[in-house]
């Protein structure tokens, strides 16, 4: 199938997705928004685990199938009788949302910052379409994941890949989707769109819960957007605001529980019914949040704990709806048994609801690993669970900027914050640093006037329903210096924001103010705008300055430097941009793998970039060959793995092991090496690429090379360089030696042909000039006198 397929599947999806959304009771357009979204992403990721999980059947007709199936069934469904009257009060309340949106309009500064966030993500769109995937975890993990399973026809285990075996996969399911009918992982950095319309919603109605005017909502919702260390990763495959966006929206919906109940009791409605359904899409949002990353497994302790508060409440709100009806205990204490008890009938059913959609949707992966590793968490030491270590022990350590190596992790924090002060060449994981001027200078100190104000208002709601779980988010953190595990404190940040531009804002008519002496509108309007100007001000100066220069690799292995935006843009007129794109460039030996072939690789290389041994179509498979103890061992291990390739670094581990490579011509043929090898390989400095087989046959028995140099009269001596049955000698490396006092020497590689040009640095004139080849492990050296 097509990618046209691929746009029915989704709209049919949406379409379906949106008439539950409406039947869903919601309150508020924005609601039925993030409902909207939330379920639409939780309906892909799910048919695509069902379909190409359990089923086993990752291709398009059966993902197509199913996507319209399911969504006729939820249209059916929600246009009975009873659903029909609650989807046609969503649909009325989402249809006064553009009339609102049209008003945001009206002020020029939520106008500006939108058409700044539209031209970034409009760039970083562009990037992602047209110089492909150049992120270090997507290119490692993140789309080889999905690849394989394309590969393999289903949803499962990636043993080729050991962190795309053991992390939850989550978003990598919706590349999964979309794979399925293009046939490949192009569109990898899409599946991260949806995540980042469902924070930036999830954003704007928590500020609407904080008591945030629609425009001062909007401008929340798109400052998280205008976060650099958020538009980075939109053009990469990185999961982090995927995290950050469902732990967001649960806390949104789980902060709207207690009010939608009230409401209900106070119309006369079933409070119990309307707490399931709300308890039942915070569930939802859970299963999406453990099953994007396991650092939520803590968001999902900490909602499960808010969840049982709010249902507290909300029996504290229908007891006293019915306390002129039913005879209330005397006691006070009486009255808090009852009150609990009543909680606790509550309590149960509520865990059972919330839990099973977090499992059935997040579940999976953590038993997945459990059941091959024995540890769901593996390779971490981890909540009783042993492994090869903690994660600060395994990532955090190893990954530490060096301008806060060695500081506590406040002391990290703070001097990570300060240093967006100065203008510095920005990362997709941007460390130390990444929240922007904006926060420093703008948001922080508004995030303390926004706390005294919820205290002043009696809001402690927001204290223990959001601050606290952005707290115990950041001190548990292994890192909360590195930006983008942090991106709940920004979101923050944006929603007091809003909250206080509201405050000090002019009242509308008719609306009580605050007492005391009343402060003059002209002030109140002056005081917001420069608030809301000082944000503008500071976003858009941290959005060029991660902008200029962009974060693509350009230049050769002698010389690496970043794209600026113009000569970006000429890559993306240039057909041949991939010879000078970096990392891509220096895997361009791989495409002499025929498709179809299977490449080994050690783990001792720690391979970082294996998209690209896998190629932009996954044309090539990979599998690894884990830790051979010695020579023996590894040759072992590669003839059970089937594959017809295998690469070796020259440094490291894989050294020794690329000396016997090197000696067994008969068996090993090479493809890649010496200038024509992989650079930029894991821990090694290159890596070498050989064929595998039979070459008995073929082989030169003779290990002499044959090397003739011949000089000319512009100073330049051309070197050819055959075994003893004339095959040339490639990519390895030739030296003119000038043996006069000091010595001096000039090096060059041969090419395909086994040709090389050496440039003579003086006059040769009476001088003794030799060019000597040292061997390649098979061959030996070779010297001559030039001609």
């Amino acid at each position: 199938m097509s990618t046209a397929a691929l746009v029915i599947a989704l709209l049919c999806t949406l379409t379906g997705c949106w008439h539950l959304a409406c039947a869903s009771g919601m309150r508020r357009a924005v609601d039925v928004v993030l409902v909207w979204l939330l379920l639409s992403t939780a309906q892909l990721s799910a048919l695509t685990l069902v379909v190409g999980g359990l089923l086993r059947q990752l291709e398009a007709g059966a993902l197509f199938g199913a996507a319209l199936a399911l969504a006729a069934v939820e249209i059916a469904a929600t246009r009975r009788p009873g659903p029909d009257a609650a989807r046609r009060r969503g649909v009325a309340v989402a249809a006064g949302l553009w009339p609102r949106v049209r008003r945001c309009g009206h002020h020029p500064l939520v106008v500006v910052l939108a058409l700044l966030v539209g031209a970034q993500y409009g760039w970083r769109a562009a990037l992602a379409a047209f110089l492909g995937p150049l992120d270090y975890d997507g290119l490692w993990y993140h789309l080889p994941g999905p690849a394989i399973w394309l590969q393999q026809g289903y949803v499962g285990h990636t043993p080729q890949v050991l962190w795309a075996d053991v992390y939850p996969q989550g978003q990598e399911l919706l590349t999964g989707f979309s794979g399925a009918f293009v046939g490949d992982t192009r569109l990898g950095w899409a599946s991260g769109l949806v995540f980042l319309a469902l924070g930036a919603v999830a954003t704007a109605g928590l500020a609407r819960t904080a008591g945030a005017r629609r425009a001062h909502a909007t401008l929340a919702g798109l400052g998280i957007l205008a976060v650099p260390a958020v538009f980075l990763e939109a053009s990469t495959t990185y999961v982090d605001f995927a995290t950050a966006a469902t732990t967001l929206t649960a806390l949104h919906l789980t902060l709207g529980i207690h009010p939608a109940v009230r409401a209900v009791v106070d119309g006369g409605g079933d409070a119990t019914g309307c707490l399931r359904r709300r308890v039942l899409i915070v569930g939802i949002a859970l299963g999406l949040a453990i099953g994007v990353k396991s650092a939520n497994l803590l968001t999902a302790v900490v909602v499960g704990a808010l969840v049982v508060v709010q249902t507290w409440r909300t029996v504290g709100s229908a007891r006293r709806a019915s306390a002129s009806s039913e005879r209330q205990p005397a006691t006070r204490a009486a009255r808090l048994r009852a009150h609990g008890a009543a909680t606790a009938r509550l309590a149960l059913p509520n865990a059972v609801v919330l839990g099973l959609p977090a499992l059935a949707l997040g579940g999976y992966w953590y038993i997945r690993t459990w059941i091959s590793y024995g540890n769901p968490f593996h390779p971490f030491t981890m909540l009783g669970f042993h492994g090869k270590g903690t994660v600060d022990e395994l990532i955090i350590v190893h990954n530490t900027a060096a301008q806060v190596a060695g500081e506590s992790k406040l002391r990290a924090t703070w001097h990570s914050w300060l240093y967006d002060r100065e203008r510095v060449a920005y990362t997709h994981d941007q460390q130390p640093g990444g929240f922007g001027l904006q926060w420093i200078y703008v948001l922080l100190p508004i995030v303390l006037v926004a706390l005294a104000l919820f205290v002043l208002s009696r809001r402690f709601d927001l204290l223990w329903g959001l601050l606290l779980p952005v707290l115990v988010s950041a001190v548990a953190s292994p890192a909360p210096w590195w930006a983008r595990y942090q991106l709940l404190v920004p979101a923050f940040g944006c929603v007091c924001l809003a909250a206080v531009l509201t405050a000090v804002a002019p009242r509308p008519r008719g609306r009580p103010g605050v007492r005391g002496a009343p402060v003059p509108p002209m002030l109140r309007r002056g005081v917001a705008g420069l608030v809301a100007g000082a944000f503008v001000a500071t976003t858009a100066t941290s959005m060029w300055w991660a902008t200029q220069p962009t974060n693509t690799w350009i230049g050769d292995r002698a010389f690496a430097h970043r794209a600026t935006v113009g000569e970006a843009l000429d890559l993306m007129r240039d057909p041949g941009r991939d010879r000078r794109i970096l990392p891509t460039a220096a895997y361009a030996a791989m495409n002499r793998v025929p498709d179809g072939r299977t490449v080994a690789f050690t783990e001792f290389t720690h391979q970082r970039f294996v998209q690209l041994l896998l190629g932009e179509r996954a044309q090539r498979r990979v599998t690894s060959l884990g830790e051979p103890r010695d020579a023996e061992d590894f040759a072992r291990r590669l003839g059970a793995s089937g594959a017809q390739y295998v690469l070796l670094t020259t440094g490291g581990p894989d050294h020794d092991l690329l000396r016997a490579v090197r000696r067994d011509r008969a068996h090993y043929r090479p493809v890649a090496r010496g200038s024509g090898a992989i650079g930029w390989f894991g821990s090694g400095p290159d890596a070498e690429l050989f064929e595998i087989g039979d070459f008995t046959a073929t082989v030169c028995t003779d290990r002499t090379p044959r090397l003739a140099a011949v000089g000319s009269d512009r100073g330049m001596i051309a070197v050819t360089l055959r075994d003893a049955c004339a095959a040339p000698l490639f990519e390895v490396e030739v030296t003119l030696v000038d043996e006069t006092a000091p010595p001096a020497s000039v090096r060059a590689w041969t090419t395909r042909e086994g040709e090389a040009v050496l440039r003579v640095p003086a006059d040769p004139t009476g001088k003794p000039l030799r060019v000597r080849f040292a061997g390649d492990g098979y061959y030996g050296p070779a010297e001559t006198t030039v001609g």
